[in-house]
This record gives C-alpha cells, sequence and structure tokens, in this order.
C-alpha cells in the first residue's frame, strides 16, 4: 500500500499511542492513528503481543499476521539497532506502537524516532492516551513543573536518593512528581508514600485510567490516613505527589 505523501515526499513514521487497556481503539484514538495503522505495512513494536491485539481490537476482520513487526525495547542490542536502520531507507511508512499510551513517552521508541529525523523522514505523532497526562490532568496539582520518575527502583539506597530528589523538586521548584510502580507493589507503594510524605503534602492517586473501572482520588496524606485504603491490587496506577 503506498505510504501517505507529505510536502517533503519522504516516508513517514506515524508515532501510534496504544490503549491503557481498552479494548475499543477507535473510542481513544483519533482517526488519523486508525488509518495510519491500517496502512502502514511496518511496525516497530514495543513487544508483538500488545500490537497484534491493537491491530485485532481495531480491525476484527483483517489479519494482523500480515505485517512486519520489529521489536524494540529493553532487550534491543546494539546489533539489533544497526538491523533498524534499514528500515528507514526504504520508502513505505511504518507506525512505531506502544505497549500502553503514548511512544517514546516513559517508552523505548525515542531511538526510531531519532532514526527518522536522521534519515530525512517526516516524523508524525498522532493523538491518543497518555497515562501521565491523563492523571496529572484530573490531579489537580501543578502542571506547569513536573517530573515523571518512572518505576521507582527496589534498591533501598537508591530508592531513598529518589525520594530525596522527589522531596527537593516538590519544596524548592513546587513540582509535581509523578511514579509508578509494577501493579502488584502497588499497595507498597501506597504505604510508602503515607509514611514519607507529611500530612499536609497532596496526593492523587489515578487507576485504571480510560477504562469502565477508573477512579482517581487526590487529597492530603492526612486524609489518605483517615479513609479507607483504597484497592491498588495488580490495577495499572499512577501516583502524583505535591504541594
Amino acid at each position: 500500500m503506498a505510504h501517505h505523501k507529505t510536502v517533503n515526499d519522504m516516508p513517514t513514521l506515524h508515532l501510534i499511542p496504544n490503549t491503557l487497556g481498552c479494548r475499543y481503539p477507535h473510542a481513544v484514538l483519533a482517526p488519523s492513528a486508525i488509518q495510519a495503522l491500517q496502512s502502514c505495512e511496518r511496525m516497530i513494536v514495543e513487544s508483538d503481543r500488545f500490537a497484534r491485539r491493537l491491530l485485532k481490537d481495531a480491525f476484527p476482520e483483517e489479519s494482523p499476521q500480515r505485517k512486519l513487526s520489529f521489536p524494540l525495547n529493553e532487550h534491543t542490542t546494539p546489533e539489533d539497532l544497526v538491523d533498524l536502520i534499514q528500515w528507514f531507507k526504504g520508502d513505505s511508512d511504518i507506525a512505531l506502537v506502544s505497549d500502553a499510551g503514548a511512544p517514546a513517552v516513559a517508552d523505548p521508541g525515542a531511538a526510531a524516532v531519532r532514526m527518522a529525523h536522521n534519515a530525512g523522514w517526516n516524523v508524525q505523532p498522532h493523538v491518543g492516551p497518555s497515562s501521565i497526562l491523563l492523571a496529572l490532568m484530573a490531579s489537580g496539582l501543578n502542571g506547569q513543573q513536573f517530573a515523571f520518575k518512572g518505576y521507582l527502583p527496589r534498591d533501598r539506597s537508591i530508592r531513598d536518593r529518589l525520594w530525596r530528589e522527589m522531596k527537593e523538586g516538590l519544596q524548592r521548584r513546587r513540582e509535581t512528581q509523578i511514579f509508578m510502580e509494577p501493579p502488584y507493589r502497588n499497595m507498597q507503594a501506597f504505604s510508602e508514600c503515607l509514611d514519607r510524605l507529611d500530612l499536609d503534602q497532596q496526593m492523587c492517586i489515578a487507576v485504571d485510567l480510560t477504562l469502565e473501572t477508573e477512579w482517581i482520588r487526590s487529597q492530603t496524606v492526612e486524609e489518605w490516613k483517615k479513609g479507607q485504603q483504597p484497592d491498588l491490587d495488580k490495577r495499572p496506577c499512577l501516583f502524583l505527589i505535591g504541594q
């Protein structure tokens, strides 16, 4: 299928968000993202399984197996990246698809975006869900300055240092601090926040974003301690803390 021609007549790398678990991509992705996902014969994926599921949900009548895919994730080696560069010597569009949310944001896709720019390609980001931005929008916390810390490290000394950095960002720059944990560790992270934060500090918890079970609550640590413990176990969750 022919690629989308643009002003400079170069191929395009389409940055296509994946859903956050919603099985109805048409409800959360821009029509342009759906169109690009269908037309691109090649995909760069964080994992093949989640990309194929997106294709199956978006186009149930078509076979998702017909598209070529190249994995780009934490297991990708420098040698693999050399092979990926060859993809940008072709003349047909490529779709970059993350496992969940926006590509190249808290996601390993940035290397492919750099390759596209280096090759003189067009890079087109498409509108779709980003759990980080959705949670920040709904938190009531400072959206002018914020820092996303990703998954907190398990190593205790490194974790302690990161907590000091987050508190410094809160106090000196009033930055909203955003982080996550593997879903099975959410309850430990919740307890840790209550232990480490001051009573008057604000904490927002955003769970199951864009799903029917979505739940978002923002209140002081003191109010969290007085209230009923939320059910966060094994659910995708973001923690946001602020002043």
